[in-house]
């Protein structure tokens, strides 16, 4: 019956990685992160373990717990595996709290695709009560090509959350105000752009805003988020200053 529930809880987790890597996030993350886990693994080991090496010439890493020695092992894939984790989630971070970057990574490598500036038919703001408050906004929009017309509604097209160590705390009202705001002076400046595969304009993707930096929209803000990236690299320390050549 352990066997059942551990296997379970694998495929919940593996399940989970999925959705996360492949569908709330682009697939192309993950390789920049392979990419440079692969960049970063050796030298960083190198680097790390040559630190570490005894006075008398061995390379195995030592801790004392209350007077005792006490040596921790993990594999060279485990390792990797940290390493690539921590490199993923701080990606993805530095992507989603910045439309422009996310903007100028699709541009990149959609090069083929024709960017054009779409009509906003009508947006409308809600809020989201509980644990996490945020306002959100769900709109709908409409381009042209080869003459024929294209539209799709977003739900949740952006978000505004309420909390953040500096900035404070926003009521509920103001909070849709200011992201309705928002939206519309992006309208107005044209900034909304939308990328389209000339081949299949029902292949397309919108782009609301291009600040440089935007935390506000972001859920990953949170002190959660903060105490995940702290564990993380307390986790990759450890691991790398115990590992055995």
């Amino acid at each position: 019956m352990k066997i059942f529930w551990k296997i379970v809880q694998c495929l919940v987790l593996v399940g989970f990685m999925i959705v996360f890597v492949f569908v709330m996030n682009s697939y192309r993350y993950l390789i920049y992160a392979l990419m440079g886990a692969f960049a970063l693994y050796f030298p960083l080991r190198k680097i790390i373990i040559g630190k570490l090496s005894n006075l008398d010439g061995s390379r195995k890493a030592q801790y004392e717990v209350n007077g005792r020695p006490v040596n921790m092992q993990m594999s060279k894939l485990s390792a990797f595996v940290v390493l690539l984790v921590l490199i993923y989630v701080i990606i993805v971070t530095v992507f989603s709290m910045s439309p422009y970057l996310e903007r100028k990574e699709f541009s990149v490598t959609h090069s083929s695709w024709v960017a054009v500036t779409p009509s906003i038919l009508k947006f409308v703001c809600e809020f989201q009560g509980g644990r996490t408050k945020y306002a959100y906004l769900d709109l709908e929009y409409q381009f042209t090509a080869d003459g024929q017309s294209y539209g799709k509604k977003i739900v949740k097209a952006e978000k505004l959350y309420s909390f953040f160590p500096i900035w404070g705390k926003r009521g509920p009202e103001q909070m849709q105000i200011e992201l309705l705001n928002r939206v519309t002076q992006k309208n107005i400046a044209k900034e909304p752009v939308l990328y389209y595969n000339p081949n299949d304009p029902t292949q397309h993707k919108f782009f609301l805003a291009n600040d440089r930096f935007y935390p506000q929209g972001v859920m990953l803000y949170n002190l959660l988020f903060v105490f995940s990236i702290v564990f993380l690299i307390i986790v990759l320390t450890a691991v790398l200053f115990n590992i055995k050549l």
